[in-house]
């Protein structure tokens, strides 16, 4: 039994070595894409200081903040899914309301350090 065991550990092991990284089949639309993602990211980044009531209800401000940038999410989902049915769009929004929910929570987290700082004031950047 033991012996049948090791060649397939090995064929195993030689497989997970040698397996490439993924392959995009078309590398400059992945590239537009991923610029598109940023683009979107600097909005929800952009509007949730702004947006943010200091509510409890964290998910409200989020979905606030994703909707403020319902145009960047619309453009990505354009170009990532051409014939995007509602379950996809769907998906890119709540993904869009999950990262401004990050957003609003590491912003609150900075806010909270500097006891000095008024709510929604830019933070200072150190070197």
């Amino acid at each position: 039994m033991r012996s049948a065991v090791v060649p397939i550990l090995l064929a195993a092991a030689v497989a997970a070595c040698s397996s490439a990284p993924p392959s995009y089949e078309n590398p400059p639309l992945a590239a537009k894409i991923d610029r598109l993602r940023v683009e979107r990211d600097n909005c929800l980044l952009a509007r949730a200081p702004q947006l943010d009531d200091r509510s409890p209800d964290v998910r409200g401000v989020a979905r606030r903040v994703a909707a403020s940038c319902s145009d960047e999410t619309e453009k990505l989902l354009a170009l990532a899914i051409p014939y995007a049915d509602a379950k996809a769009r769907d998906g890119f929004h709540q993904e869009a309301a999950r990262r401004a929910a990050d957003i609003v929570l590491i912003f609150r987290r900075v806010d909270s350090r500097s006891p000095d700082r008024r709510p929604g004031e830019p933070v200072p950047l150190s070197n």
